[in-house]
């Protein structure tokens, strides 16, 4: 993999970035905080959409940007000679992701996850395989010499993948001792072969007892069986019984209810009989005072016709006395009307005098401004003239206090005979400015005081007229809005009058008598109460016709039951129905019964015994099968336990194989670079199995911490790219072609930073792309290419 260009929108620090990389090795140089690790940062990010450490969302985009903008991070890189371009784009408040991946500039894979993928498929490597084979830092390059045996030891086997194995190997120790523990338990709760035969026989025993008690049951079942036949014989007949029975009380229920309901007619016959004699009687009564009701309707119709009167002239007595207020009102309103039209007739000259006023008003007031704004050009000028006077003055006593030797403070040359001069000079420049123009400039500004006093007096005299001439207009407008209101009311007062002369005409006919008013009420008065018994007497002669029905239907009824009574009864005499019989029945059927309930409790207590026995030969059989169970499951886990220790067996030949390949290999690597960085002086690096470290010089071995720092830091150098090339052929993924640094000077002085930069350019044949991340901006001339943030 070689990586060829890098674009960054809104990305971490970067608002918009754009980096392309060359081959060779390359210099990432900038300060501290120029944000030299967040390009490999990105790098990562566009590959795997994850940086370094998980939870990137509060952190990756700008602190400038908005929500609406979206981060944009595009990587493009070279693998096997084909050019590819991933690209991921995260947008919105919650960064919702997504990502496309290019093969040759043709689209191949869109979605975060699907390109994740894809990258893992064609780089064979994970994120952590990434940052392993091909990212160091100073840190972990002197880690490797530093550490304790241990610490190094678990650093090494981290970087190459080989705690997986570590894990896993803890893993199997501890199922191995969580089986055996089981196993252990098991043996605690299982059933000993004496107590299996114990419980069989048991169950022999108990199911012995079931078929003795399941003899007598069948023998108590039979005897029920008869009982119930009994039974249901003499059930028949009770029901025979009692259905005569019921038929008889049923009867003679009826006849007694027909019996109480014709005596109920015959006296509702009675009362209606005394009813219908009453209401003939009142029948001829009403006859001798049909007259009365005659004269009290007469005059009742005399009393309506006064009383409509009687309004009639009310409402024209109403309707005098509203004129007379209507005439004052109109002749009021028509006087108001005059007075106001009067008053309001200047209202169009006014308005136009408004007008002209407000014009004169603008006019005066931008004619004042403009005599302020000269007023103040002029007070300025003054100003700077008298600053040049102080200047000048200044210079005058600077001269005379430094005397005749003294430079000329224009020119700075010695002043010497030309001191008389100078000074006369500056002299005449305060009198000429002080006479000629300060004078001349106030009295300019006096003239224009002059002209502003008189401009704002007639502004004053202008705005004072239109305030007058504005009260004036609001007060007619006032006037001609009363004139408006006074008028509609002249129209209706006047609408009204009309209205109330035109109904006066129509009532006028209309005459009222109140004497014969009051001579119809007495007369009414005296006949009320003869009219009202009338009325009453009418009301009462309207119910003869009804009670007179009522009383022929009662007396056909009472004929109708009392032929049906009759007919009930002989039925009831012809029921053949024997209480004696029926109750020596009921009592034999409870003998049968009772027997039938002892028989069946007896057959219940046998049918507990057998469910007894049977439960207990269930639970002993339970017993028995869950103890079969717990054995399988032991000879289970004793198997898991055997399969584990071969496992565990094969597990460790394997790290025991893995470790004399990988060592080795780390050991060869480095040798080779080491021998070629130190020019020959060191042939070999040893790496054993437990990864410690040790130099050869002159043909004996030495452990890493004898050497050197400069040597020690080249060594751990050349230790971390073989354990990088190393990882790369575990996982198969000898086509990345790039390493990247990340401040692997540290603290050094410059002697060392140029042996380690010598060692780089040594190596570079073996890599196309060296990156080095570095704060020290002295080095970099050092570099082929230079990447300067």
């Amino acid at each position: 993999m070689i990586l060829t260009k890098l674009t960054l929108e809104n990305f971490k620090r970067y608002t918009s970035y754009s980096i392309e990389f060359k081959e060779g090795l390359v210099g990432i140089i900038g300060k501290n905080g120029s944000g030299k690790s967040t390009i490999f940062e990105a790098i990562l990010f566009a590959l795997y959409g994850e940086l370094k450490n998980k939870g990137y969302k509060e952190v990756i985009r700008n602190a400038n940007a908005s929500t609406k903008e979206a981060v944009i991070v595009e990587l493009e890189f070279e693998f096997d000679s084909v050019e590819y371009k991933v690209s991921r784009e995260f947008r919105g408040k919650a960064l919702s992701a997504n990502a496309k991946f290019y093969k040759n500039n043709e689209l191949i894979t869109t979605g975060a996850k699907e390109v994740t993928i894809s990258i893992v498929k064609l780089t064979r490597m994970s994120k952590d395989a990434f940052l392993h084979t091909l990212f160091a830092s100073q840190k972990e390059l002197t880690s490797l010499s530093n550490q304790k045996p241990e610490d190094r030891k678990k650093m090494i086997r981290k970087l190459l993948g080989l705690e997986k194995i570590d894990f896993v190997e803890k893993e199997l120790i501890e199922k191995s001792r969580q089986l055996n523990r089981e196993i252990k338990a098991f043996d605690e709760v299982l059933l000993s072969s004496e107590d299996v035969e114990v419980k069989k026989s048991h169950i022999v025993e108990y199911k012995e007892q079931t078929t003795q008690l399941q003899n007598q049951v069948d023998i108590k079942t039979k005897e029920i069986n008869q009982s119930k036949l009994l039974e249901v014989e003499i059930q028949k007949e009770l029901a025979i019984f009692l259905k005569t029975k019921e038929q008889k009380l049923n009867h003679a229920s009826q006849c007694e209810i027909l019996k109480t309901s014709i005596n109920s007619h015959i006296r509702n016959q009675a009362k209606l009989s005394d009813d219908v004699n009453t209401l003939k009687l009142k029948q001829n009564e009403l006859k001798g005072l049909e007259s009365i009701k005659q004269e009290y309707v007469k005059v009742h119709d005399s009393i309506k016709e006064q009383e409509k009167l009687k309004e009639h002239h009310i409402r024209k007595e109403g309707l005098i006395t509203e004129q007379i207020s209507l005439r004052e009102q109109y002749t009021k309103s028509k006087e108001s009307i005059v007075e106001l039209k009067e008053q309001t007739k200047e209202h169009k000259t006014l308005i136009e005098k408004e007008k002209e006023l407000e014009k004169y008003i603008v006019e005066y007031k931008q004619k004042l401004e403009l005599k302020i704004q000269e007023e103040k050009s002029i007070e300025k000028t003054i100003a700077g003239e008298d600053k040049l006077i102080a200047d000048v003055n200044t210079k005058i006593k600077k001269i005379k206090d430094l005397g005749r030797e003294s430079n000329c403070p224009t020119c700075t040359r010695p002043l010497l005979d030309e001191y008389d001069n100078v000074l006369e000079s500056l002299e005449d420049i305060v009198k000429q400015t002080k006479n000629e123009k300060i004078q001349k400039h106030k009295e300019e500004l006096e003239a224009l005081k002059k002209q502003k006093e008189e401009v704002q007096k007639s502004y004053e005299s202008t705005n004072h007229e239109y305030f007058t001439t504005s009260k004036s207009v609001n007060l007619i407008e006032s006037k001609k809005r009363d004139l408006v209101k006074e008028e509609e009311h002249f129209e209706k007062v006047k609408a009204h009058g009309l209205k109330n002369k035109s109904e006066l005409e129509k009532i006028s006919t209309f005459i009222y008598d109140e004497t014969a008013h009051t001579n119809a009420l007495e007369k009414q008065k005296e006949l009320k109460s003869k009219y009202e018994y009338v009325l009453g007497l009418e009301t009462m002669l309207l119910r003869l016709d009804k009670v007179q029905d009522e009383l022929n239907s009662v007396t056909t009824t009472i004929d109708d039951l009392s032929k049906k009574y009759e007919a009930l009864e002989l039925e009831y005499k012809q029921i053949n129905y024997d209480e004696v019989k029926h109750k020596e029945k009921e009592k034999n059927f409870d003998e049968v019964k009772k027997q039938k309930e002892e028989q069946s409790n007896i057959l219940n207590n046998l049918k507990v015994q057998i469910a007894t026995i049977n439960g207990q030969i269930q639970t002993i059989q339970q017993s028995l099968d869950d103890n079969t169970k717990q054995l399988s499951k032991v000879q289970t886990k004793k198997d898991d336990l055997t399969d584990y220790e071969k496992i565990k067996v094969s597990l460790g030949e394997f790290k025991t194989k893995l470790n004399s390949k990988i060592a080795p290999r780390i050991s060869t690597i480095a040798s080779e670079m080491y021998a070629i960085i130190t020019k020959g002086k060191y042939q070999h690096i040893e790496v054993s199995n437990d990864f410690d470290f040790f130099i050869y010089d002159e043909g004996k071995k030495y452990p890493i911490e004898r050497f050197s720092g400069g040597e020690v830091d080249l060594a751990n150098l050349v230790l971390r790219i073989a354990i990088s090339k190393t990882l790369g052929e575990l996982s198969g993924t000898s086509s990345v072609g790039f390493l990247a640094f990340d401040e692997v000077f540290g603290s050094q002085d410059e002697a060392r930073r140029l042996e380690i930069l010598e060692a780089f350019h040594t190596i570079k044949e073996q890599y196309r792309q060296i990156f080095l991340i570095s704060h020290e901006m002295e080095i970099k001339e050092m570099f082929e290419f230079v990447v300067e943030l």
